[in-house]
């Protein structure tokens, strides 16, 4: 049992790490350069997270990466950072352009960063979304480990897509994975969401149960005409009234973007 001085030096020393993660993580300006009209509701479980997001741009392409690292608290945010610092190294150093060929990259990175002494079992992963936007020719470029993303048109029609059902990291059979990709041509005014799984898998509600995905994209698709902040706004509302006084389950990232 640890002191109430010791767990308050604990508390400081968390405060100072979420300070560095936030820190990482794109600024506003950043985010306002790379997506323009967008969202993002960052909710951690702790006081710093396993969920992260990251933008950039190179060769005249829009990149979003989407994150959500094994577990939550300590272990996951120092797995968040070394996702971020990947793929700012693949991404913008290397140059590599093709989000399969990308996440093929971070995945061999990732599993580099361990021992290779270590329980392979026990090995970390990160379940994540990427997708690149070609505004040149009105087509998103889309891949993930173990995520989806949501494609809302201007008349809220859904499209689902799935990327490959493995993360990155974590235990594996080959030398090496190939992930695969979607590409989807896209009109003005189309509404993308990417996010981990911490929103749907909140428990809560009159039977204290998970949200689902199928309830937030049906939300997702009824606000989806609405401003950035608006939305923002209303998934926070429905965020906590669902959860009420149970205690937060997950880190929560959701990130919109409209086109």
């Amino acid at each position: 049992m640890i002191s109430v001085t010791e767990e308050n030096d604990l508390i400081k020393s968390l405060e100072s790490a979420k300070i560095v993660q936030l820190g990482l993580l794109p600024k506003e300006r950043h985010l306002k350069k790379v997506l323009n009209d967008y969202f993002v509701f960052f909710e951690p479980k702790d006081i710093v997270s396993g969920d992260f997001y990251w933008v950039g741009i190179k060769h005249g392409l829009k990149y979003l990466v989407v994150g959500d690292c094994t577990g939550h608290g300590i272990s996951a945010s120092l797995l968040s950072v070394l996702g971020l610092n990947l793929f700012e190294y693949v991404i913008m150093n290397k140059g590599i352009k093709r989000v399969s060929k990308i996440l093929q990259e971070v995945d061999k990175k990732f599993i580099e960063s361990f021992s290779k002494e270590a329980n392979p079992f026990d090995n970390p992963w990160i379940d994540l979304s990427i997708i690149c936007i070609d505004e040149k020719n009105n087509k998103v470029h889309f891949s993930s480990a173990n995520r989806k993303l949501l494609v809302v048109d201007g008349d809220k029609n859904i499209e689902l897509f799935r990327g490959s059902r493995y993360p990155i990291g974590g235990w594996q059979i080959e030398n090496q994975r190939t992930f695969s990709a979607n590409i989807i041509p896209y009109d003005k005014g189309t509404m993308l969401y990417l996010g981990s799984d911490g929103f749907q898998d909140q428990m809560g509600g009159n039977q204290n149960k998970k949200y689902k995905s199928k309830k937030l994209h049906n939300l997702l698709s009824r606000i989806s005409d609405k401003s950035m902040m608006k939305q923002k706004n209303i998934l926070q509302t429905e965020f906590e009234n669902w959860k009420n006084h149970t205690p937060q389950t997950d880190d929560v990232c959701l990130v919109g973007v409209k086109l």
